[in-house]
């Protein structure tokens, strides 16, 4: 069996776009992790199915090992593969499940997991094969920080050909040894983790746009040498022209066939000439290092900034909340002000999002305006989404595209997609009701499948909000970013502590 995986010449493009998601693309992949990073609908998800050979390329090919499984961004699964795995009591299917902590009893269980723990599960179950190139898309989406650790330590055990797109920076540092960047119009492989192939690329960067800025110098000064060029090669033509003579002037006439036999004034003309081949080039190359430039961002989207007029949203001064199918007590009453920043945390399966749909609920029979992200959409969902967003007015439209654009996604790829990503499902939702009254925001782990780029803009969006916002998160830092409140949810208990500002 082969170990490696080369994708050689391989050129891809959806039916719905202009341009080519990848060209004449090469890659090589050895033993050891190598991370895929980039934009929301740069083609993450795209090349890992390309490479597991769930989808064809249009040109090129794929070579290298067969045996390979992938790991989508969903937690689906067949009942019956589940059952093998859960009673499987094999020495290989009993080493995962110790150490990435599976403690599910029966399938009847699963339904009541987080979707973190069902990402365990999935994980535990494909590693148990003995897969010879396993290819994970996001794999710590929705996990605390213990399961975080969990999840690393089983990746760092495998031996094959490792293939991990994800955001997350500390994971990404910890377990590849190469990474591949897909950037607009450029994509490169580098050796060493996120962190050592990011700074590589920004020097790679920096020299690009000093080639550029050299070049388009080259090209200015040939233009200004073109234009004088050809104003003497204009007078040129005249001093060698007969129009205007008399047909009785033979001293003019014998002047004027001996500058065209001595050359003399055609020199200008075969000047401009080279000139004009020089400048085409210069022009040419110009356009070549411009294709390559890093994008210009312009970060982060603005939000309708009318102020509530009520002093409180929420009160519960209660000693116990009870919700759905929970009940949590209280170290002290809880307190929504129409300008609170606070941050629901805590572990896996403590209730998290439950008590975010409760304040959904709660809002909802007060009338008091809001705005949930869910913490997944469905295919279905995204596609209703996308159908919502096709059928817009023009001006509303390209409003819309403004705030995915400034949510770091290309516009132009964007409106030409026919089904939409997670991270881009994310990205629409909030563009969509950019313009609407609403006096909290209700965000449910906001972070998973986007870019890093992505949650930057997010962050410095959320920063401009001038309202209550309430965001369930695992990402540390972007919860010291945006909040300034915490609600922890741990063993049944709900307490509040104001985070620290440095």
């Amino acid at each position: 069996m082969s170990d490696h995986i080369t994708v050689q010449n391989v050129t891809y493009q959806y039916e719905s776009q202009s341009e080519p998601l990848f060209q004449n693309l090469n890659l090589h992949f050895t033993k050891g992790w190598t991370g895929i990073v980039g934009k929301n609908g740069s083609g993450k998800s795209t090349l890992a199915k390309i490479i597991a050979k769930e989808i064809l390329p249009d040109q090129g090919i794929v070579l290298g090992n067969d045996s390979i499984c992938s790991i989508s961004q969903g937690t689906e699964m067949k009942e019956e593969e589940l059952s093998h795995f859960l009673y499987d009591d094999s020495k290989e299917s009993g080493f995962w499940k110790s150490l990435l902590e599976i403690k599910m009893q029966s399938v009847e269980d699963y339904k009541f997991l987080s979707f973190g723990e069902k990402r365990r599960i999935l994980l535990a179950m494909v590693l148990s094969k003995n897969v010879d190139v396993l290819i994970l898309d996001e794999p710590t989406n929705h996990l605390d920080s213990k399961s975080t650790e969990i999840i690393r330590d089983a990746i760092l055990y495998y031996r094959g050909i490792g293939i991990l797109i994800s955001h997350d920076r500390s994971l990404l540092d910890e377990v590849t040894n190469s990474c591949v960047f897909l950037e607009k119009n450029f994509i490169s492989k580098r050796p060493g983790n996120y962190s050592e192939g990011k700074r590589q690329m920004e020097r790679e960067a920096q020299e690009r746009i000093h080639d550029w800025e050299i070049a388009r110098t080259e090209r200015k000064k040939l233009d200004a040498e073109l234009k004088r060029r050809r104003e003497e090669a204009s007078l040129s033509h005249k001093h060698r022209s007969k129009k205007g003579l008399d047909l009785h002037d033979h001293d003019g006439r014998q002047k004027k066939n001996l500058a065209r036999v001595t050359g003399k004034d055609g020199q200008a003309g075969r000047l401009k000439n080279q000139i004009e081949r020089r400048t085409e080039h210069s022009k040419l190359k110009e356009e070549q290092y411009w294709d390559k430039l890093p994008e210009k961002e312009n970060l982060g989207i603005l939000w309708n900034g009318v102020p509530s007029k009520r002093s409180t949203l929420f009160m519960f001064d209660g000693e116990s909340i009870s919700l759905d199918i929970l009940s949590l007590s209280l170290s002290s009453h809880l307190e929504i002000l129409p300008d609170s920043k606070i941050a629901i945390t805590g572990p896996n399966g403590v209730g998290k999002s439950t008590l975010l749909r409760y304040l959904v609920k709660t809002f909802q029979e007060k009338g008091i305006p809001y705005l949930y992200l869910p913490q997944e959409f469905s295919k279905n969902e995204l596609n209703i989404l996308l159908w919502e967003f096709q059928n817009l007015p023009d001006d509303t439209k390209a409003k819309v595209l403004s705030g995915i654009h400034r949510l770091g996604s290309d516009p132009k790829r964007f409106s030409e997609s026919e089904e939409l990503s997670p991270g881009e499902g994310k990205k629409l939702f909030l563009s969509l009701h950019l313009e609407e009254s609403f006096e909290v925001i209700l965000l449910d782990e906001p972070t998973n499948h986007l870019d890093l780029k992505s949650v930057e803009a997010l962050e410095v969006s959320l920063g401009r909000f001038p309202k209550a916002l309430l965001v369930v998160s695992h990402d540390r830092r972007f919860v010291e970013t945006v909040t300034t409140r915490e609600w922890v949810l741990e063993n049944f208990r709900l307490s509040e502590k104001h985070l620290d500002r440095i």
